[in-house]
């Protein structure tokens, strides 16, 4: 049994999953607020308040003072259950958290903009796969050599009615600054939320009691939005700035009737989905943009990734083998097993795993 994040690890660098989760060695941790955190801080304040706000009647019933009395009551959930009120904590920590606190609710009201004005309805939180607990069961890919089971969870599962189908698009809420990368995605990285989507599709209809049809997915930056500028900036400005800060990314069925229940572009074009409508004709393009026939191409293809992924766990590989497209983005970067490796191009299985770009395209 595998999660997601596993096989991600796995074709990122063969070394990094052996050093991971064969030896287990763990990292040297830093005390400070950082990425990792920040997220897990969103995620709850995000999950929380919008499963509430749906209780309420949805975002459109909802007033902002209402909402934010929401953030404010499991913001003070988060520092008395998770942080046990800072205690241990300095001061840089508690500096770093306040100053979260105001991300946390632009990155609220940008999120309730969005659904006020969308028909896709958030209809599951943290939808798990596998497990003791999953509500769906793993995916599993069968070879000769053995089976692979891919567990995991989607952050939301947001859906429309439609014609008697259920239009389902996944949602992933993004720590870092980390993006959807089609050229990822083809080289085995980053397979997550296609994979669910897919699943969902496949699954969909005994789970949901009707036809499901795989609408997109999309990353949403839960990070912290620090947005630098001048006291005498407007609001406006203020937040041009934040959404193109949070700008979303991933793949959206290029259907109209799906794209307008999304999303109405207003006259500066879209706010959330990363589309751009044409001032002259009104035509609307963009690399996120996927025909149903594309998404199939897509799906079949990460099925055959999970297969190799499959052969490569029988096989035993440990090689250090990291992925790379260049000195700023390779899987070395950032890699908490750098000191353990001595990475060497050509010593051994040593070799750096060129990732040739991939457009939508193609």
């Amino acid at each position: 049994s595998m999660t997601a994040s596993r096989l991600e690890r796995m074709r990122s660098c063969h070394f990094a999953y052996f050093m991971e989760y064969g030896l287990r060695a763990r990292p040297r941790e830093t005390a400070a607020f950082d990425a990792p955190q920040i997220g897990t801080f969103l995620h709850f304040l995000l999950e929380n308040v919008t499963r509430d706000v749906l209780a309420e009647g949805g975002f459109a019933a909802v007033e902002q003072e209402e909402l934010h009395r929401l953030v404010r009551r499991y913001t003070e959930r988060y520092v008395e259950q998770e942080l046990h009120n800072f205690q241990n904590r300095n001061a840089r920590f508690r500096y770093l958290f306040a100053r979260l606190r105001t991300t946390a609710y632009a990155v609220i009201d940008q999120v309730a903009a969005e659904l006020r004005c969308s028909d896709f309805v958030p209809m599951a939180f943290e939808l798990s796969f596998g497990g003791k607990n999953g509500a769906l069961s793993a995916v599993t890919i069968s070879e000769p050599d053995g089976e692979l089971r891919v567990g995991g969870k989607v952050d939301r599962v947001d859906g429309w009615v439609h014609d008697g189908k259920l239009y389902l698009r996944v949602v992933d809420y993004k720590t870092g600054k980390k993006s959807f990368d089609l050229t990822e995605v083809w080289n085995g990285l980053g397979l997550q939320m296609l994979l669910y989507l897919f699943t969902l599709e496949d699954r969909g209809e005994k789970y949901y009691g009707q036809p499901v049809e795989g609408a997109g997915v999309l990353y949403l930056p839960a990070r912290d939005a620090v947005i630098r500028g001048s006291r005498t900036m407007s609001d406006e400005a203020w937040r041009k700035q934040l959404d193109k800060e949070l700008t979303r990314s991933g793949l959206v069925l290029d259907d109209p009737e799906v794209l307008a229940a999304m999303e109405t572009p207003g006259e500066k074009g879209y706010r959330f989905l990363p589309l751009k409508v044409s001032k002259t004709t009104g035509a609307i393009s963009g690399e996120a943009l996927a025909s149903a026939e594309r998404l199939g191409k897509l799906g079949g293809h990460i099925q055959a990734t999970l297969r190799d992924i499959c052969r490569e766990i029988a096989e035993g590989n440990i090689s250090a083998d990291p992925f790379w497209r260049g000195p700023d983005h390779n899987a070395c970067q950032w890699c908490e097993y750098a000191a353990a490796c001595h990475f060497e191009e050509g010593r051994g299985g040593d070799r750096r795993r060129f990732l040739p770009a991939v457009r939508s395209e193609e």
